[in-house]
């Protein structure tokens, strides 16, 4: 086992084939999932036999000091291509979502690999065909980065059409239906970007890292989404509970961090581009949504209190709102309608006091999170009783509303 300096933590790499060269990464994140490395590992070096078998693949195992045996199982179960472990220390201010990014750059970079594609071991849904239909794009039409387009249902990832997606697209100019997930695949050329990009946010929540790296690529070359034929399912397709609220905020907090951190990346103003898409013509199979447990029952008492408790942030903040304001301290049965328009504005709103706030910028982002309860109720209803082609273009027309308000947030924000 050798000590490496990594990122600004410290990890332990076990390399038993002795490895120094490798053309393609396979990163692998993990936290105790050695029950999943025997498909995990399968999948992954399966895949670069069957889709790249030109070139030297390493499967490299980026753990976060698992206590359930995860390296004695990625070491022990076959595979079809070389393997190196690599592991944060188990202190817990290293085990970030962050420092296993870097565990696998700093692989990439020391092998001189010419590209990387990563995957969650937790997945339960790996196949081999994602291997390539991440990577083709990087290898062969000269992308810098590719994002996953899976098979799922609209209510499957509501942060995502609620939130990250629109705000993402106004940010950054690209249409990169999901930005903040690991499964991605970056050229050799990027790589060395991410590894000498000194500044990155500090939110220990996965999203962060995925939503910088989506948002240097963008700045960086040709991005594309490549569609994967399939749904993605980790280890268990949890149902959609109230507990989506501090995800949400996670989520958002991310996003105004990363405005901080990289005002040159978003405030020149433009329109967005679409991003191309490999793989349009593939059909997979769509799971049904995941369920809203307890609606609206247990999200209206959270909407309310939450709501009444920001008073405060409301009529200093967002006064320009308070008429909703009062709406959602006594939300209806079937909760309330908050329109695009007034959504948008109350997210680039909170952006500017976030960044004015300092140290209670917390209180902005908390504030926020009824709205969005509300909204995701809304939701709800909406993609039951709608089309997959009248989801998407609602989806397409609050992307309108939030690019059409970026000059506003640019003002907000200031200098």
């Amino acid at each position: 086992m050798k000590e490496l300096a990594v990122g600004g933590h410290t990890a332990l790499e076990v390399n038993p084939e002795g490895v120094r060269e490798a053309d393609v990464v396979m990163g692998l994140y993990a936290w105790n999932d050695a029950a999943n490395m025997e498909l995990a590992v399968a999948k992954c070096s399966g895949g670069a036999v069957r889709y790249r078998p030109d070139l030297r693949s390493v499967l490299v195992c980026s753990d976060m000091a698992s206590e359930d045996g995860t390296r004695e199982a990625f070491l022990s179960v076959p595979s079809e291509t070389p393997r190196i472990y690599v592991s944060t220390s188990a202190e817990r201010a290293e085990r970030t979502r962050r420092g296993s990014f870097f565990n696998i750059v700093s692989a990439a970079h020391r092998l001189g690999a010419r590209a990387v594609v990563t995957f969650a071991a937790s997945t339960a849904t790996l196949k081999k065909t994602w291997f390539h239909r991440l990577l083709d794009p990087v290898l062969d039409n000269g992308a810098c980065f590719t994002s996953p387009l899976y098979s799922r249902h609209a209510f499957d990832l509501p942060i995502t059409y609620l939130l990250s997606y629109p705000f993402f697209r106004a940010l950054f100019g690209r249409r990169i239906r999901n930005p903040h997930l690991g499964d991605c695949a970056f050229s050799g050329e990027l790589n060395e970007v991410f590894l000498n990009t000194r500044t990155w946010p500090d939110e220990p929540h996965f999203c962060s890292t995925e939503l910088a790296t989506a948002a240097i690529a963008s700045s960086r070359g040709p991005v594309f989404q490549s569609f994967m034929g399939d749904p993605r399912v980790g280890r268990e397709r949890l149902p959609v509970d109230a507990s989506i609220g501090e995800d949400f905020c996670k989520t958002l907090r991310s996003f105004y961090q990363l405005m901080a951190i990289y005002p040159e990346m978003w405030k020149k103003p433009r329109n967005s581009r679409p991003t191309p898409v490999i793989g349009a013509g593939i059909k997979g199979d769509i799971l049904p949504p995941r369920q809203l447990v307890g609606a609206p029952a247990a999200f209206l008492p959270l909407i309310a209190n939450g709501i009444r408790e920001s008073r405060g942030i409301w009529e200093s903040e967002f006064a320009y709102h308070m008429p909703l304001w009062h709406a959602l301290k006594d939300p209806p049965p079937r909760g309330l309608k908050v329109s695009s328009e007034d959504w948008a504005d109350l997210v680039y709103r909170g952006a500017a006091s976030y960044r004015c706030m300092a140290g209670q910028g917390e209180m902005v982002v908390r504030a926020l999170m009824p709205v969005f309860l509300a909204r995701l109720l809304d939701y709800q209803l909406f993609t039951t009783a709608s089309t997959a082609a009248q989801v998407s273009a609602a989806v397409e027309s609050e992307c309108e509303v939030f690019e059409k308000a970026k000059p506003r947030l640019v003002a907000l924000w200031g200098d």
